[in-house]
This record gives C-alpha cells, sequence and structure tokens, in this order.
C-alpha cells in the first residue's frame, strides 16, 4: 500500500536566536527553518529553546517565534525553576518546557530537581519535554541506565503531559512500552529515526509505525536534521502502513 504525500508538523526543532548551532556555522535562524517547513509540506514545528545554548532567552525567544504562526515555542529551562518563572512562560506564549539534562543539569543521578519541575509546569498547563537521549562521557552520566534515570523522573511526576523527547534512542521500543501504559506520554522518534538508519532500530520503527501509531510524533531536530531528509526516510519507512496511521504519525498525535 502506498499513500499521498501527507502533512507533517515537526515535534522538535531548534532554532536560535543567534542563528548558529553550537558554534558549528550551522544555519538555525528561525527564518530557514520557517522556509525549510513551508518548503517540505511541513505544517509547523514546536521551536524548542535550550537552556543556556546560543543566547537562549525566554522573551525574545518566544517574540522571535511570534513573527511565525507556525512555530509553537517550547522554552528551554533548567531543573529547580521557580513556579512564578514558569507562569511567567504561559504568559509570554508558551506551551511548554524542554528539560535538557546533557546542558542543564549534566545527568539525572537526583531525579527530584527535574521532577519537581515538571510537576510545577503541569499545575501551569506547560507540557514538559524530556530528553530521553542520556549517552555522554561517563562523567556526565547517571549511575543506572538511561531507561531507568528517565523512569525515577517520571515517577516523581506522575500526572505530568510529557513528551519523550528521542524515543530512548537505541531502547526506542522500552521506551514504547512504557508509554504504552502511560496515556500522558508521547513518544517523539526524533534524532533515533535519522541516526541509526540501516540498524536494527529501523525494523523497530517500521513496527511501530504499524501498531503503534497513536502514541508517537515525528520531530527533526533542525538543525541537525533537514526536513526532506526527515520526509523522506518517513515516508520510506512508512511504505505499506495505513494512511490513517501514518497521519496520526505525521502530525495529529503532536498538534
Amino acid at each position: 500500500m502506498t499513500h499521498p504525500v501527507v502533512p507533517m508538523f515537526d515535534a522538535l526543532a531548534h532554532p536560535t536566536l543567534s542563528g548558529d548551532w553550537h558554534g558549528r556555522g550551522v544555519d538555525a535562524t528561525f527564518d530557514t527553518l520557517v522556509s525549510d517547513l513551508a518548503s517540505d509540506g511541513w505544517l509547523g514545528a514546536c521551536a524548542v529553546g535550550l537552556h543556556g545554548v546560543e543566547g537562549f532567552e525566554a522573551e525574545r525567544f518566544a517574540a522571535a517565534c511570534a513573527e511565525h504562526p507556525s512555530l509553537v515555542p517550547i522554552a528551554g529551562v533548567r531543573p529547580g525553576t521557580p513556579a512564578a518563572a514558569l507562569r511567567s512562560l504561559v504568559e509570554l506564549g508558551y506551551a511548554g518546557i524542554k528539560i535538557h539534562p546533557r546542558y542543564a543539569c549534566d545527568d539525572l543521578s537526583d531525579p527530584e530537581p527535574v521532577a519537581a519541575t515538571m510537576r510545577a509546569a503541569s499545575d501551569v498547563g506547560l507540557v514538559s519535554f524530556l530528553c530521553t537521549y542520556l549517552w555522554a562521557p561517563v562523567g556526565r552520566m547517571a549511575d543506572v541506565e538511561p531507561m531507568t534515570a528517565v523512569l525515577r523522573v517520571l515517577k516523581r511526576a506522575p500526572e505530568a503531559r510529557t513528551v519523550l523527547v528521542h524515543g530512548g534512542a537505541v531502547d526506542v521500543l522500552r521506551f514504547a512500552e512504557l508509554t504504552r501504559h502511560n496515556p500522558h506520554l508521547l513518544l517523539d522518534l526524533s534524532l533515533t529515526l535519522m541516526k541509526y538508519a540501516g540498524s536494527s532500530v529501523d525494523e523497530d520503527l517500521r513496527f511501530l509505525f504499524r501498531w503503534f501509531d497513536r502514541r508517537i510524533c515525528i520531530g527533526t531536530d533542525h538543525p541537525e536534521y533537514g526536513h526532506a531528509a526527515v520526509r523522506a526516510r518517513f515516508e520510506a519507512l512508512t511504505v505499506g502502513v495505513a494512511e490513517d496511521k501514518v497521519h496520526h504519525a505525521a502530525h495529529h498525535n503532536i498538534r
């Protein structure tokens, strides 16, 4: 079964205020992101800031997003962000927060500061985007495997609506099972969709698109990956998948 080109919504894109990306000279401007979305048939994107990265500042980032109706702002925060600061994010138009352990707090050895921030965000209606790619130099990793590190956070914020960013990487099926039993979780497949192309993860992803279509979403991790390339991978992995299931993963679930 083949299906026509479907609209897609980018669950994870990283425009930056500096326009650069980790000092690599990569084009991460808001204008380029919006242009790429339009040219490759994407409906819009969650524009996700990272605390301390490329000059992120909540008011300026929200203002930059407001110039582009297709962007939904997500604020990069550190664990321990006060409740008052989270309420101000809502006033600025943010839909969620992003907690990135490798940038914001080194590891998840102590889950409570992250969980407390997620609980406080939930109280004011913000969705939490929690990075699940925890591989790093050993000195910056928790002393437990990534699934356990993330689970210890989630158990302390059991009702917080959460997007599990990057799908658990090589543990994508395990994270899918975690998501299956917890309706407040959504599994984002950014990075994992692209990074492990040609590996056994391809079969895991094909399985998820066929049988787990209501609990996953697709992000580009822009500017790490381009929208045309991510669409091509998505279309290749969903050949033979029913059209309604393709729409669920492509845009419906995250929207």
